[in-house]
């Protein structure tokens, strides 16, 4: 059920182009949280997939105010870890006021911002679409406790069909408002990690050039070119990174083997669960020119070692442990965990994301 795990249900967007004439040149941010102790807050965007600080300030009464500058538009985000207390802002240089309550999230109200307006208006277009999938992934749940397969697979149809004409509207959102600030952001967060490489370059190409300087549009154009790069047909690219004892192991040393790239983690619950049927895929066909070879997005050793070692892993493991800053995971653009890319014996991509009974098949055909 891959996308009950990876699709975060996310708000978005935007109407129109949010510029003028005389554009302010810095930001000021004055908030007020209802039911927030004395403390600290800061403001943070998530940048090459780490934390980075804008401004802080104590909260005095619930009351606090953050100053800057940002060259562009970018969602960032109001944090304090303690109190596991995040909010999201569409941040621009302007006059912004944040209203919350720390026991109500759901409620927080953001004004002067005009593309987080926008990004509010998507989201109150597309909510339907989010109530229909979490009541779904709930109903799912349920069913998977009662280990009611019938059902199971009732509700894994539903969902589909719902977040395919979410896809549809989001698509069609971005080519009506394709030249609005928050526009980037939605492709980027609502849709780069479900589409195939050519329905994700169409959309993007819906999008103005006057918005080829947002931070999001970069990164789509970036990951456009990356699985091209990697696509069924290509040469995989090689890369090295070190086993559990350090030792560095590359891609092209297996060679000659039809070879499964598997990207997987031991906090990853689905790739745990998938572990079982590439253990017995491995001990049928490794004496027949197959080989997994296992990429890690742990960040700690301790816990990748001891999955290996529960899960019966024979095959090599390598990783430079640093989550989902992976070299390998980056290079392969990988945005979702299990992840999968089969390679023929010399080394061009056959195949990607093939689990289960569906890889089982494919090898049989390959090797049988």
């Amino acid at each position: 059920m891959k996308k009950f795990i990876i699709i975060a249900l996310l708000t978005s967007l935007i109407w129109s182009c949010e510029t003028s004439t005389k554009e302010k040149q810095s930001f000021n941010i004055e908030g007020n949280v209802i039911g927030y102790q004395d403390s600290v807050i800061s403001l943070k965007k998530r940048q090459s997939g780490e934390w980075v600080t804008i401004d802080s300030a104590k909260v005095t009464d619930g009351k606090f105010s953050l100053k800057g500058s940002v060259e562009q538009a970018e969602m960032c985000y109001l944090l304090n870890e303690k109190l596991h207390f995040r909010i999201p802002v569409f941040l621009e240089n302007s006059d912004i006021t944040v209203n919350a309550d720390v026991k109500k999230p759901e409620d927080v109200k953001i004004t002067g911002s005009k593309v987080q307006d926008a990004f509010d208006a998507y989201n109150k277009e597309v909510k339907s679409y989010n109530d229909k999938l979490e009541d779904l992934y709930k109903q799912y749940t349920d069913a998977q406790e009662k280990g009611d397969e019938a059902l199971i697979k009732e509700i894994d149809s539903t969902y589909y069909v719902i977040d395919d004409e979410k896809t549809a509207f989001t698509k069609s959102y971005i080519g009506s408002n394709n030249k609005s600030l928050a526009v980037p952001y939605i492709l980027y967060r609502e849709l780069s990690y479900s589409l195939k490489v050519k329905e994700l370059d169409s959309v993007l190409h819906l999008i103005d050039t006057s918005l080829s300087s947002s931070v999001y549009y970069k990164l789509l154009n970036d990951k456009v070119k990356t699985l091209y790069n990697v696509a069924v047909g290509k040469k995989a690219p090689d890369f090295t990174l070190n086993d559990t004892t350090g030792n560095p192991i590359s891609l092209s040393q297996f060679q000659g083997k039809y070879v499964l790239i598997d990207f997987w983690a031991a906090w990853c619950r689905p790739c745990r669960a998938e572990n079982p049927n590439n253990v017995k895929l491995y001990a049928d066909y490794k004496d027949k020119g197959f080989e997994i070879f296992g990429v890690s997005f742990d960040d700690n050793r301790e816990a990748w070692v001891k999955a290996i070692k529960q899960d019966g892993l024979t095959w090599t493991q390598i990783s430079d442990l640093k989550g989902w800053n992976s070299a390998a995971g980056k290079l392969y653009a990988v945005s979702a965990i299990p992840h999968t890319v089969l390679l023929d014996k010399d080394g061009i991509i056959i195949a990607k994301n093939l689990r289960a009974e569906k890889l089982r098949k494919k090898i049989s055909e390959l090797l049988d």
